[in-house]
């Protein structure tokens, strides 16, 4: 009997909305106050009385302090409002317990809406160890700890990474279509990252995202052949493109041993001094590259490389000469064991 008590209330939960269950809790708050006053009880009418009294009552805590002192509020106490009580704190708690299970279970299954994200990080593709090693890194640098990570991805899967709290999940249909993107936050994410399964899914999705794309936003694509990130970089200049320089690194790694594992350690957050950028304040006005090398080597032990003007980087300019002009805007490449505050800096 108590059994088939429960699954009645579950489904009849199931089918309730928040609406209709505020309704029926009205029905019964009304309902209980109005057989009370007829009742003559006259203490447990006052309003503020009775919403602590009802309370107490639907929620079986029955903490004793008022009661009914009539025949007639025993009888409506012990017929409606105890019964009728139980049945909508029952409700009450299952709906509750339905909507965050529902709440969580969308988030694990990527069906949650993100539209409202701002200034967070899109990385669309999963390629399981990579986008893994790629989560880790941006974790691990500060520059990510005030963002949101949204984990975007096609497969049919559950999230990934349910430990880490920072990192969200969303399962699109599609990398292109623009319901799918605006749920995501797309046109106010400040980075995006896309690694798709195969370069012909960076290549689409790419050119889709570079125009759709918040302005400031900045964008980066990894592919295997150099043919087709070459063909994303002509066609869309806003969106930094990545390759494979295995050959490369294996010449250098040839004629200069270790340049394999300077690079590595380099570009990885986790192995210690690694390269960041900061920008010159527009307030800091015209200062000589020569003392900023030596005023970063000094105060924070971090070793300037080159300088940008653009914020893409596409200008940049690797160890220029010591008199070279550096002025506000400017963006400086460094090597430091952390990543650098402006306001750390002295740039009088």
């Amino acid at each position: 009997m108590f059994h088939l008590l429960t699954r009645l209330l579950y489904r009849l939960t199931r089918r309730l909305s928040w609406h209709n269950l505020l309704v029926i809790l009205f029905l019964q708050a009304g309902g209980s106050w109005l057989l009370l006053s007829l009742a003559g009880e006259q203490e447990l009418t006052e309003p503020s009385v009775f919403f602590y009294y009802n309370a107490v009552v639907i929620s079986t805590v029955g903490f004793g302090d008022y009661s009914p002192v009539t025949e007639a509020g025993r009888w409506a106490v012990a017929l409606f409002q105890i019964p009728f009580g139980l049945l909508v704190f029952g409700s009450f708690i299952g709906k509750l317990t339905q909507t965050l299970v529902s709440w969580v279970r969308r988030g694990m299954s990527g069906k949650a809406d993100y539209s409202h994200f701002s200034g967070h990080t899109l990385l669309f593709g999963w390629n399981g160890a990579q986008t893994e090693r790629i989560v880790d890194l941006l974790l691990a640098d500060s520059a990510s700890h005030a963002q949101e990570i949204l984990l975007c991805v096609t497969q049919e899967m559950e999230h990934p990474f349910p430990e880490k709290p920072a990192v969200k999940f969303a399962r699109l249909h599609s990398f292109t279509h623009p319901d799918e993107l605006a749920r995501v936050g797309l046109k106010s994410a400040s980075r995006v990252l896309v690694d798709g399964e195969d370069d012909d899914q960076t290549l689409t999705t790419s050119l889709a995202l570079s125009a759709k794309a918040a302005p400031n936003a900045h964008l980066c694509a990894w592919f295997t052949e150099a043919s087709k990130a070459e063909l994303l970089r002509l066609h869309c200049p806003n969106v930094e493109v990545s390759s494979s320089k295995e050959a490369e690194i294996l010449v250098r790694s040839l004629q200069d041993p270790g340049a394999s594992l300077i690079q590595e350690q380099i570009f990885s957050t986790l192995l210690g001094p690694t390269l960041y950028r900061i920008q010159v304040p527009q307030s800091a006005g015209d200062l000589a590259y020569a003392d900023l090398l030596s005023r970063f080597k000094q105060q924070h032990n971090a070793t300037l490389l080159g300088t940008s003007t653009l914020a893409s980087g596409q200008d940049i300019e690797l160890n220029p000469a010591g008199d070279t002009r550096v002025s506000g805007g400017t963006f400086l490449y460094y090597i430091c064991p952390e990543r650098l505050q402006s306001t750390q800096i002295s740039w009088e």
